[in-house]
């Protein structure tokens, strides 16, 4: 669509009362306002995207808001944020300017997808990610009693009990008899570090969690990770650090599905897609200051993401991640201040920056 038509205007929800536009459904949409372009006319103008903080929820509400999108006064009269998105990014798919209310949190996304905040690969490029969850589900079952086989998993994402980066087993599992040789399958892709299927924001804690014991998850996937030449056990306390740190949970928040914007759910593609430091070029000592961090760290209590600005660890893995990869302070606090206030993190309509 990017290359045939000119795309206008793009309007979207992040009102997490209400995500939706039109009145039969309860999943995030977007609306589109589109004109073909004919290849000869010359460069396309760009894109205006606005994102709601308060979705319209009548007729007469919904005719203010239109006027102010033709008016430009949308962000003047707080109905949301307005920002011009490059007709090329468009025509790339890139559509990171609806990912986030806050402008700011789009840009530097998009400065993290094209290189200019570190030297970026994606996950996929350095490791293995699977199976997904609903695959364990169909080959294994929760039990209460140990079998023969010993097998336990980080079954839940409960965010009452998995508090830290370092995180426990929830469950014994065992191999559904007619699937047997299914779930050996799974079990040999078996990790120690786990990445989210899916996330509710507004009380999570942590986004990648590592285990003493290779194992597998139904809300979580294993990701086996491999760079010729270092320790795995680094890497994987390298990248347990940065995907919590707020460079690392914008990193997933700007790649995921809005389908339900508080409650994202991730698919091995997306988890691929990952943006993770370029660890061969960054070199080893920086991947060794990332693992020390991790056991400095890992024990200790995050607490959930909407209070990310005022959390000392969370504050700490940031300072290890900006010492590692050489990134400004200030810019990453200004992440996660814009982070912590997101209504898709919360889970409210948007009130502001909240002091720390």
């Amino acid at each position: 669509m990017g290359d045939r038509y000119l795309i206008e205007t793009i309007v979207t929800s992040h009102d997490p009362e209400r995500i939706y536009l039109s009145e039969n459904t309860s999943i995030g949409e977007m609306l589109l306002v589109c004109r073909r372009w004919p290849y000869d006319k010359g460069p396309k103008p760009t894109t205006k995207v606005v994102n709601l903080a308060k979705n319209p929820a009548t007729p007469a509400e919904a005719i203010s808001v239109s006027w102010a999108i033709a008016n430009g006064t949308v962000e003047s009269q707080e109905y949301g944020t307005v920002q011009e998105w490059p007709a090329n990014k468009i025509a790339a798919s890139d559509w990171g300017a609806v990912q986030f209310l806050s402008p700011y949190l789009c840009a530097s996304f998009s400065q993290l997808t094209r290189g200019e905040v570190f030297l970026p690969t994606q996950l996929g490029s350095i490791a293995e990610v699977g199976p997904e969850g609903r695959r364990i589900r169909d080959a294994y079952r929760k039990s209460a009693m140990p079998d023969a086989q010993g097998r336990v998993a980080l079954w839940d994402h409960d965010t009452d009990v998995t508090k830290s980066m370092a995180a426990k087993a929830d469950t014994h599992i065992t191999a559904k008899p007619e699937k047997a040789n299914l779930a050996e399958s799974y079990w040999q892709q078996r990790s120690r570090l786990l990445l989210p299927l899916r996330a509710r924001l507004n009380t999570a804690r942590v986004l990648n969690v590592r285990l003493s014991a290779p194992t597998v998850g139904s809300a979580w996937s294993p990701c086996r990770i491999t760079v010729k030449g270092m320790d795995v056990h680094a890497l994987e306390k390298a990248v347990c650090v940065y995907m919590n740190s707020s460079v690392g949970v914008l990193a997933l928040l700007g790649n995921r599905s809005n389908t339900e914007i508080s409650y994202p759910r991730f698919s091995l593609d997306d988890l691929r897609k990952l943006v993770v430091p370029d660890f061969a070029a960054i070199g080893e000592s920086a991947v060794d200051r990332l693992a020390a961090a991790y056991d400095a760290l890992a024990e200790l209590t995050l607490l959930p993401l909407p209070q990310m600005d005022a959390d000392p660890v969370r504050r700490a893995l940031d300072e290890a991640v900006c010492d590692a990869l050489g990134l400004d302070g200030e810019r990453v606090a200004t992440i996660r201040r814009n982070l912590a206030a997101e209504p898709s993190v919360t889970g409210k309509r948007y009130a502001g920056l909240r002091p720390a």
